[in-house]
């Protein structure tokens, strides 16, 4: 029962399903929404990063070679001490100013700063990097030669980055200016990029190089590196060397709001979704009960029609048995004396005659005796039937009264007869049983003529006795066998109909009930006598609630 009333009806399971459905699918469309907007947006910052990180380095080289170019082409004497106070400005600054030899390498004309000495010559991948500025092409455009970056060095994962870049002297052939600078990736961010403007929303690393290499990490704003999950990268052109810029987003670029908006609309469908539910199973359960209200005052109205139709049948059936019965009374009333006196005349008649009678005298004398006989015991019967007897109680045992009528009441030569009675102590009126039964017994025989098996049987099921007679017969036919228990309706040519309708009349007046019914699947009739007891059967008796 618990069960059922926790059990959801399946309209608003659906509507659950169904609302939680578009709402999921609403989460996951407005969230892919949003997810493409902030990696746009995030795109868009890391370019403007990009471009503002190139111009930046592009002002640091185009203002050094600036300062160094003029002083290099016409005042040479002054070159070391321009370059002094470009060094001098930083202590991890270094500018040298390096001119090629006629043998193709360089020599530093002019030097200041860390690991800076004037005569030395450049060698290893400084002199590749100079050699490179030397050749190297203007822009488009433009009439400065593009400048060169050298490969940035970092001492171990954690230490400082070394920065450099050359740049030929305009004006000047064979001469390059060379500065470099050491920095932490992790401290100099702020100093280089600022906290303001495409890098204030971003987490970034640049790289001096095309790959996210940890060696050559220039600036960092986080120290978790390499940066993972929803990234965006750029390249910077920076000389004629490309650098990449590694971007993420602190906080959501498109706005709370719009990082929110997928778990509103999925919270908001979901309580929706049971809100809805919740007010369906409201209804549907309101109506399942107005119709179990229905059901169940309909069935008590049922019940009410077919108690009353039973009460207008019994009552009916009463009536009809009260006319029957005033009726029969009168008419066993009057042929009871004339029956009588015929009955005493023929008596006389064949007295008077003598023996031997003559052959047709006798004919006609044993015809007038046969069907005043019958008139006899249908006048019998009908007193019988509109006496009210009342019975007169008293215990005895059942098994005896079932052996006193078989033995009053033998089966024919070509009957079987089988009896199976189990001891048991019932109130009844002995002289009314023995009736009821000799009368069943007498009919089984009847339905039996050209012989075949009864069989009477008794026992308890548990609440009351039960006497049962079968026989091997025709059976009943189904469409009369409500009727049997009519008054004066009968099956026989020669019948009364008032057997069966007496027996009824006392079986029920004991308070018990009696029923017929065809066997199956065997052949034959089946009665049942079912009688109040008061005593339980000794040995024999069945106990198991069974009928025997």
């Amino acid at each position: 029962m618990m069960a059922k009333v926790l059990r959801a009806s399946p309209l608003s399971v659906l509507i659950v399903l169904v609302v939680a459905a578009v709402s999921v699918v609403g989460f996951v469309l407005t969230r892919n929404n949003a997810a493409q907007q902030n990696q746009r947006l995030l795109r868009d910052q890391t370019a403007q990063g990009a471009l503002y990180g190139t111009s930046e380095f592009d002002s640091i080289v185009s203002e050094i070679t600036g300062l160094v170019g003029p002083v290099a082409e016409f005042n040479q004497g002054s070159l070391q001490g321009i370059v002094s106070g470009i060094a001098g400005a930083t202590p991890t600054f270094g500018v040298d100013v390096f001119r090629r030899t006629p043998e193709g390498s360089f020599v530093a004309v002019a030097a200041a700063g860390p690991g800076s000495k004037t005569g030395q010559a450049a060698a290893g991948s400084l002199g590749a990097t100079l050699e490179a500025a030397v050749t190297a092409k203007a822009q488009p455009g433009s009439i400065a030669p593009q400048f060169v970056p050298a490969p940035v060095t970092r001492s171990g994962n954690g230490g400082e980055s070394t920065i450099g870049f050359a740049s030929q002297v305009a004006g000047v052939p064979g001469e390059v200016i060379y500065f470099q600078f050491t920095i932490n990736p992790f401290t100099a961010a702020g100093t280089l990029v600022g906290n303001k403007g495409p890098f204030e929303l971003l987490r970034l690393e640049l790289y001096g190089s095309s790959k996210p290499n940890p060696s050559s990490l220039i600036v960092a704003t986080t120290r978790n590196i390499p940066l993972s999950g929803a990234i965006s990268s750029k390249t910077l052109s920076i000389g004629t060397r490309q650098w990449l810029l590694v971007a993420q987003a602190r906080y959501p670029l498109a706005g709370t709001f719009a990082s929110a908006a997928p778990w509103v609309i999925l919270g908001l469908g979901l309580f929706l979704a049971l809100l809805l539910a919740g007010t369906v199973e409201i209804l549907v359960r309101r109506q399942r009960y107005a119709n179990h209200l229905v059901a169940e005052r309909t069935g008590e109205l049922e019940t009410t029609l077919t108690d009353l139709r039973k009460a207008q049948d019994q009552l009916v059936r009463s009536e009809r048995l009260t006319a029957l019965g005033e009726m029969a009374s009168v008419v066993g009333h009057e042929l009871r004396n004339p029956l009588t006196a015929v009955m005493n005349a023929l008596f006389l008649l064949r007295r008077g005659i003598g023996e031997p009678v003559p052959a047709g005298s006798a004919k006609h004398l044993d015809m007038a005796e046969r069907e005043t006989g019958k008139a006899a015991t249908l006048a019998e019967d009908l007193t019988a039937f509109v006496r009210p007897r009342q019975p007169v109680m008293e215990e005895l045992d059942l098994a005896d009264v079932v052996n006193e009528v078989v033995e009053a009441t033998p089966p024919p030569e070509q009957v079987e007869l089988a009896v199976d009675a189990s001891p048991i102590t019932v109130r009844a009126d002995r002289g009314q049983l023995v009736e009821v039964l000799a009368n069943l017994v007498t009919n089984a025989y009847q339905a039996v003529p050209d012989g075949g098996s009864v069989s009477v049987r008794s026992a308890t099921n548990g609440t009351g006795a039960v006497i049962v007679v079968e026989d091997t017969g025709p059976g009943l036919d189904e469409a009369v066998a409500d009727r049997m228990f009519e008054p004066f309706f009968t099956t026989k040519s020669s019948g009364t109909g008032l057997g069966l309708a007496i027996v009824r009349r006392l079986v029920e007046a004991h308070g018990g009930q009696i029923s017929i019914e065809n066997r199956r699947p065997e052949h034959g009739a089946r009665v049942t006598v079912r009688l109040p007891v008061n005593g339980v059967g000794q040995s024999g008796a069945s106990q198991n609630g069974e009928e025997p």
